[in-house]
Parts: C-alpha cells; sequence; structure tokens
C-alpha cells in the first residue's frame, strides 16, 4: 500500500471521524501518510493490520526505552 500523493509505503492509521461514518459501510478505514500526511482510506483489512503493526512498533519500543 502506497500513498496516492507522494508513493511512500509510510502509512498509519488516521482518527476515525463522524464523515468517515459512510466509508466505513463501504469497508474503508482512514490512512495518513507519515511524510506528505496526505489523509486517504484503505480497505478495513488493511488497516486493521497496519494499526496492529503500530500497536508491536510502540510496544518494543517502550521495551527500548527500559
Amino acid at each position: 500500500m502506497h500513498c496516492t500523493q507522494c508513493g511512500s509505503n509510510h502509512l498509519r492509521t488516521s482518527r476515525f471521524r463522524f464523515a468517515d461514518l459512510a466509508r466505513l459501510l463501504l469497508f474503508q478505514y482512514p490512512v495518513r501518510c507519515r511524510v506528505c500526511r496526505e489523509r486517504t482510506h484503505v480497505g478495513l483489512l488493511l488497516a486493521l493490520n497496519l494499526r496492529q503493526s503500530e500497536k508491536i512498533r510502540r510496544r518494543e519500543s517502550r521495551v527500548d526505552q527500559r
């Protein structure tokens, strides 16, 4: 999955907004590019996978800080 604006593959899940509810019914979830900060929507399964990897990354960084 790549950013539609800059082509980067550094994406993260974005905050859910009320306006995103219609897209959620189409199984799409908002993501944001870490490079250009462009916001777009991807498939729900892809977004859930991205969110899980973010949780793992945060957990590992907390362990490294100790």
